[in-house]
């Protein structure tokens, strides 16, 4: 027997089913094939959650009774053979059902499992933003769209101990090819670089950024429209200033 025989008989072996000649030759097999004792382990850890999950399903006694009734007439160590090989075939049948079954309740689970964790993910999230927004130490700036920009919006929320800020974009017109917008603090008459960003198609973005430590006294924030890698001076057209510091 070749190697594809021989793999054929692992599933009989991890159901112990197998006769025993097929067994002796498997185990040669076996002992010397670098992948049938990786398959084989798996496929009897299968059958182990098979016992587990799937209650056992007798076979009809008319489909054993017609099978043999078809078989030659021999001495009763071949009828013997002869019935063995019958359930063997059957359980064979029923385990790879049984498989088919568990490996799709294991799929479920598996999904289930990341749905759930990222629903947890989520909720970590949110619940540290709220925090966040709702410490004592985060400033809230509201920044309105000049004649550039007339409906743009921006809201930047900044904690100032440690300068973690976000930003929040609303009907921001896209900039043009090659530009983004960029934020500036101006703090003592001089600008200071911020975040550069660009919404998404419905002009709206959440954007993360950490305001400078002389930056986070700033009485005047606002957005220009600068090259997309960012200047470290303003040189585009101001199109978002602030109107409101809480």
């Amino acid at each position: 027997m070749n190697h594809a025989d021989l793999q054929e008989l692992l599933v009989f072996a991890a159901l112990d089913s197998l006769e025993h000649d097929e067994a002796r030759l498997l185990d040669a097999h076996v002992a010397s094939c670098p992948t049938c004792p990786a398959e084989l382990a798996t496929l009897r850890e299968t059958v182990g959650w098979m016992g587990v999950a799937v209650a056992p399903v007798p076979p009809p006694p008319t489909i054993r009774d017609r099978v043999l009734a078809t078989a030659p007439v021999r001495p009763e160590v071949e009828r013997a053979g002869t019935q063995r090989s019958f359930w063997r075939i059957v359980v064979s049948a029923g385990a790879m059902s049984a498989a088919a079954v568990i490996a799709a309740l294991l799929m479920y689970l598996w999904g289930l499992d990341t749905r759930v964790q990222s629903i947890e993910t989520q909720l970590v999230a949110e619940r540290d933003l709220a925090t966040f927004l709702t410490s004592p130490d985060t400033a809230m700036i509201v920044l309105a769209g000049t004649e550039q920009a007339p409906k743009a919006r921006l809201k930047l929320a900044y904690d100032r101990r440690t300068g973690r800020a976000i930003l929040f974009g609303y009907d921001l017109p896209p900039p043009a090819e090659g530009t983004a917008y960029q934020l500036w603090f101006i703090a003592g008459g001089k600008p200071l670089p911020g975040r550069v960003f660009a919404p998404d198609t419905t002009g709206y973005g959440r954007w993360k950024d950490e305001v400078p430590a002389e930056g986070r006294d700033a009485s005047v924030f606002a957005v220009t429209i600068e090259p997309a890698g960012g200047v470290a001076s303003p040189t585009g057209p101001m199109v978002l200033k602030s109107v409101a510091v809480s």
